[in-house]
């Protein structure tokens, strides 16, 4: 605190330690951009309404409360007089406060900031106005009967009346006696207004009212000031009044401890095997979305997004519900592994990336998803909610941005680090330490932010069983490779053979190799999935892998080396029958033909009725020619249970793997600005630096002019004119005052005597410096003669 008594929040900012400045710059990182040129400016920055608001929503409920306090108590006000309307010490909060530059001055004589009353409303912690405001909407005649009523000194000048009514029923035990012997009713009214609002609605409530004729109990406390009219239809508890009935206290009670946050214990096996269960889940999940947009990408609505009937489609082929589905888009989105393309006609494909990501392992593609998930500012959770104009939010929509959802969602985070290892904390306690921590910015929309971060990380694995995981403490920590070292440490080793079986089924008994799933999966198909995954080997699946150029031999060389048990008989021969149908008709481009060594064939594809759609005419015994495009010709035939090949032009065989859509590379979203950050100490120091070395530039522009207070004034010139002015000083050797703005902008007064004027410059003998000076003309703003 400084010793003397600071006039102005800026003498107060000017007399603090630089570590003191350096903190309040700390904790109110805007007032930092741009840099303030002084602490006078600084100040002047820290009352503004924005500045202050982000303060005020930023403290917790004791310094709010406090806060309130002070706003309700007429000002300057000291700490004691502060403790005793909060209920308990507020010395603590009070130093918060001031540290924040929301009060400024001594313990005794405490100032609030203008904005902070401004923006807590007119009817701070549920209380009116003050009688003097409350009352002061009354006549002069009005006022005077008033005071008769109450057996005061009448006047009819409001600037009398009013300070004498408020300082007569202010008094707690002048209330108590009006109060005694008051009729029934008058107390339950006045204990629905006392702990607010403060307002209520009365027909005609600027009625005329005297106490000899009062009999409603509105009517009774109107005629004894006790209640006021704040409105035609509205009447009002003045402040003195409802504090009086709270027994002097703003609050029901100070609010100084959180609220608990209970914690249950989870077996540490629990925690570790329900993250790792959840973060390969969520790494399947986005594998998959990204493998299916590949395929069928889905349109990009004209307002952004993805359709809901596309993300139900989505949903469906994931087999997961519509609210997982959201997640699992925003994710790979926010990851950078999904993006519109970019088209005439735009679709969400899979980005480069994509490619990249697949062939990492478990742990390394999770720390991808969670690190992006961390830093996002999307909140899936709005998917399929309502916009203002009763739109429903799109998956991917530009309106699912929230500035504040990665803050919240980090404090959630810490709030559940904060408890034991291997714990877990329910949602609603977590939520209403939240409330506490910031009750100004507490809302429906925050408070479902912050439960749907504690499903979503449950969901991609940072949690286990409700409990902060190893990975998600290392994550949230800020090494993310540490994060990806603990999942993997709680992953399944692995395994690197499967179990084929005569009923055309392979069964890992764990989680497959990456690298030999993806090829696995070239010939097969997952049918189901849980603690072992079961692959269905069948005619398509195969042949999708003959298609993609692998032959029988491959395929069964492959399975041999996988397997633990040997090839079965049946699945050997189902790989060598479509093997041997694979390619015995071919399809090339005419608009197409179909070929094949066997006359009988073809003649049976012409009866076909499946093929009637075709076009097919004979044009030789072993080809066909087709009116329908290639592809349309071999998706009928292999429909009709034939496995044809495509061919190039050479004839031989055309191997096409499926067509893997990307967009053209796209760079991870951004998230959307939100409060800054606080600033580096150093990026702090230098500031400060700054500061003072500005209050040092004032200061010698006040001694400046203190010093030349006699000076005349100096209009402002053109150049022309000064430079005529300078020459006739220098040839009369007269003396004048000059007006000087320097390279840093400052201006200055100078009593000089030119020498000679040359080239734009004025030599001069300063007579405050006793020193010649060149001046440049063009930075000269005024000349006049010196007395």
């Amino acid at each position: 605190m400084p010793a003397a008594t600071p006039r102005t929040l800026a003498e107060d900012l000017r007399a603090r330690p630089d570590e003191g400045l350096e903190e309040l710059l700390a904790l109110r990182p805007d007032l930092v951009s741009p840099l303030p040129t002084s602490t006078t400016a600084l100040a002047a920055r820290a009352t503004t309404r924005a500045s202050v608001q982000r303060a005020l929503d930023a403290l917790d409920s004791p310094a709010l409360q406090v806060a309130e306090v002070l706003a309700v108590l007429p000002g300057p006000v000291g700490v004691g007089a502060v403790s005793r309307a909060w209920g308990a010490k507020a010395g603590e909060q009070v130093d918060r406060l001031r540290r924040r530059a929301l009060v400024w001055g001594t313990d005794r004589r405490l100032h609030l900031v203008h904005a902070v009353r401004d923006l807590l409303g007119p009817h701070p912690a549920g209380l009116g106005p003050s009688l003097a405001d409350a009352l002061g909407r009354r006549s002069p005649q009005r006022l005077a009967e008033l005071l008769e009523d109450l057996g005061l000194e009448v006047s009819h000048d409001p600037e009398t009346a009013l300070p004498r009514l408020a300082a007569h029923l202010g008094d707690a035990d002048v209330l108590a006696d009006l109060l005694g012997p008051a009729p029934e009713g008058v107390r339950a009214l006045l204990d629905r207004l006392m702990w607010g609002p403060p307002t209520g609605a009365v027909e005609r409530a600027d009625r005329q009212v005297r106490t000899a004729t009062s009999s409603t109990p509105v009517d009774w406390l109107l005629a004894r000031g006790l209640l006021a009219v704040s409105g035609p239809g509205t009447v009002v508890l003045p402040r003195e009044v409802g504090l009086a009935l709270r027994g002097g206290r703003v609050h029901r009670a100070p609010d100084r401890e959180p609220p608990p946050l209970p914690a249950a214990a989870r077996r540490p096996a629990l925690v570790a095997g329900g993250s790792a269960e959840a973060a390969a889940e969520a790494v399947r999940l986005v594998d998959a979305l990204c493998s299916l947009w590949s395929d069928a990408p889905p349109p990009v609505l004209r307002a952004g997004g993805v359709g809901v009937r596309e993300l139900r489609r989505t949903g469906t082929a994931l087999e997961v519900d519509e609210t997982t589905t959201a997640l699992v888009v925003e994710l790979a989105h926010a990851a950078g592994l999904v993006a519109d393309d970019g088209d005439v006609e735009p679709r969400w494909l899979p980005t480069p990336a994509y490619d990249d990501w697949r062939e990492e392992d478990v742990p390394r593609r999770w720390r991808v998803l969670a690190a992006a998930w961390l830093a996002t500012t999307r909140v899936p959770g709005l998917v399929g909610s309502r916009d203002a104009r009763d739109a429903p939010r799109n998956a991917l929509g530009a309106d699912l941005d929230r500035a504040a959802a990665r803050a919240v969602r980090r404090e959630v985070l810490d709030l559940l680090a904060s408890a034991p290892a291997d714990h877990a904390v329910e949602a609603d306690a977590v939520v209403a330490r939240l409330r506490w921590r910031a009750p100004r910015r507490t809302g429906r929309l925050r408070e479902d932010v912050a439960r749907w971060s504690l499903r979503e990380a449950g969901w991609l694995g940072v949690l286990g069983a409700g409990a902060l995981s190893a990975a998600g403490r290392a994550l949230l920590a800020g090494d993310e490779e540490d994060a990806e070292r603990a999942l993997a440490a709680a992953l399944p080793v692995p395994v690197t053979e499967v179990l084929l079986q005569a009923d055309l089924t392979a069964v890992a008994p764990g989680p497959l190799r990456a690298d030999l799933a993806l090829r696995l999966g070239a010939v097969a198909r997952v049918e189901s999935r849980g603690g072992a995954t079961v692959y269905r080997f069948d005619d398509a699946s195969v042949r999708r892998g003959l298609d993609e150029g692998l032959t029988a031999d491959d395929v069964l060389s492959f399975l041999a080396g996988v397997s633990a048990t040997p090839v079965p008989q049946p699945l050997e021969y189902l790989v060598r029958d479509v093997a041997r149908r694979h390619g015995r008709v071919r399809v090339g481009r005419a608009g197409a033909y179909v070929r094949a060594e066997d006359p009988a064939l073809l003649a049976q594809l012409l009866a076909d009725r499946r093929c009637a759609g075709l076009g097919l005419r004979l044009l030789a015994p072993t080809v066909l020619a087709a009116a329908a495009g290639p592809e349309e010709v071999l998706a009928a035939l292999r429909a009709a249970g034939v496995a044809p090949a495509a061919e190039g032009p050479d004839g031989e065989l055309l191997v096409r793997a499926a067509e893997q859509l990307r967009t053209p590379p796209r760079p991870a979203p951004r998230p959307a600005a939100g409060e800054p950050g606080p600033p580096a100490p150093v990026l702090l120091t230098a500031a400060v630096r700054a500061l003072r070395a500005g209050d040092e530039d004032a200061a010698a522009g006040e001694q400046r002019r203190a010093a030349h207070a006699d000076a005349p004034p100096l209009p402002p010139l053109d150049p022309a004119t000064s430079l005529a002015l300078l020459r006739e000083a220098a040839g009369q050797r007269r003396a004048v005052w000059v007006g000087y703005v320097d390279a840093d902008g400052l201006g200055s007064r100078h009593l000089v005597e030119p020498v000679g004027v040359d080239g734009g410059r004025v030599t001069a003998y300063d007579r405050a410096s006793g020193a010649v000076r060149s001046f440049s003309v063009h930075r000269v703003t005024g000349v006049a003669a010196a007395s």
